[in-house]
């Protein structure tokens, strides 16, 4: 029962951190409206591009035209949902330099919350809405779906690639703490998971080891698509599962390593 009071408390919380940052981010309409309509161009040329790719050959590593526009909307949904629950990550760094995060860790809320959740991108929000709308048109009229097993096991493997996600970040937060270095892994990051644009069967198996073992880009965005298309064996499934699970405690346990390390502004 406290758990549930916690949590209640906490979305609370995040809630009205997600109210002011709307009131400042729609505070000139302009912007947003500008914001968004980059990020559709940019989604509409992309399209542009594959279709373009795939106007010579009809197929790519097995996949059909339909398929590989799945997996980039695959990728987006998962993209832009990380990028709007944890864009604290990428204001984390000035609270370390200025010493404000020793505030943050005098307040009755666990350690994580403001570095991953400290800010919350609307406009990202936004454009969730119809994106989400249009995948689901888009798989119903491309008979993308193999059963009602493969929606249930895709939206726990969606679940699982947001929990990697929160992993990362929160172990980015932790070298952060202990270097005050941050924007050259996000961006390490967003470089590796943006190859997942394509089906990473594309690549060698040299480089398919590396997504799978560093940065999970392959859990994170390809197993999910493949499970919805019914393509993935069980072994898979229970082993993006078990990578979930380890890299959420090996990151918790990191960052509770780096907050022992953490001397605070003013040492």
């Amino acid at each position: 029962m406290p758990m549930v009071i916690n949590l209640r408390k906490l979305i609370k919380i995040w809630l009205m951190i997600a109210s002011r940052a709307a009131q400042d981010q729609f505070l000139s309409s302009w912007a947003g409206i500008v914001f968004i309509i980059g990020k559709i161009v940019r989604f509409l040329l992309f399209f542009v591009f594959l279709f373009a790719v795939l106007s010579a050959s009809k197929t790519l590593a097995g996949y059909n035209r339909e398929q590989i526009v799945f997996f980039f909307l695959v990728f987006n949904l998962i993209d832009i949902m990380v990028q709007f629950l944890f864009r604290g990550v990428y204001v984390f760094r000035p609270l370390i330099i200025s010493g404000d995060y020793d505030l943050d860790l005098l307040k009755p809320l666990p350690t994580l919350f403001k570095p991953i959740f400290g800010w919350t991108d609307m406009l990202d929000f936004t454009t969730l809405i119809p994106l989400w709308i249009y995948f689901i048109w888009y798989v119903a009229t491309n008979h993308l779906i193999n059963n009602f097993l493969g929606i249930f096991i895709f939206i726990i493997l969606f679940i699982n690639s947001l929990v990697l996600a929160f992993s990362f970040h929160l172990f980015v937060c932790a070298v952060c703490v202990l270097t005050t270095e941050i924007d050259h892994l996000i961006w390490i990051y967003r470089d590796l998971t943006n190859m997942a644009r394509f089906p990473t069967d594309i690549y060698t198996r040299g480089i398919q080891a590396i997504l799978t073992f560093t940065i999970p880009v392959v859990i994170l965005i390809t197993v999910p698509a493949k499970a919805l298309m019914g393509l993935l064996s069980w072994q898979w499934i229970i082993f993006s599962l078990f990578i979930g699970a380890i890299f959420f405690f090996g990151s918790l346990k990191f960052w509770k390593y780096a907050l022992r390390q953490y001397t605070s502004a003013s040492s």
